[in-house]
C-alpha cells in the first residue's frame, strides 16, 4: 500500500513539474487580458463620442464625403460650404466633364 501511494505521489509530482502546454496557457491568459482592455476602451463613452457611429470623426467624414459627392470638389481643411455669391462655382468647371461655357452670373 505504501509503495502504491508513493508511486501515485511521484506521478503527481512529475505531472506538476511538466511544463508542456504552459506557453499555450500563457497566451490564452494574455489574450483574455487584451480582449478585456479592448472591450473596456471601446465601450467607453468618450471613445464613442469621438469614433462612434455619430462621433465627431464619423460626422466630419460624412460631411466631407457628402460635400465631395454633391459638388465634385474635395476640400482639404477649409470650408465645406461653397460660396455661390462670388459668381464662381468651384465645381462647375475644372472637372472631367466640364461645361463648355463659364458659370452664369
Amino acid at each position: 500500500m505504501d509503495l502504491t501511494r508513493n508511486k501515485l505521489l511521484h506521478t503527481k509530482y512529475k505531472l506538476l513539474r511538466n511544463s508542456k502546454g504552459q506557453s499555450t496557457v500563457e497566451y490564452i491568459l494574455l489574450l483574455a487580458v487584451v480582449v478585456g482592455i479592448a472591450a473596456t476602451i471601446f465601450k467607453a463613452t468618450d471613445f464613442n463620442n469621438i469614433f462612434g457611429p455619430n462621433g465627431s470623426v464619423a460626422q466630419e467624414y460624412k460631411d466631407r464625403l457628402e460635400f465631395a459627392y454633391r459638388h465634385g470638389l474635395i476640400v482639404r481643411g477649409g470650408r465645406l460650404v461653397p460660396d455661390y455669391s462670388s459668381g464662381r462655382h468651384e465645381s462647375y468647371n475644372n472637372r472631367f466633364f466640364s461645361a463648355s461655357e463659364g458659370y452664369p452670373r
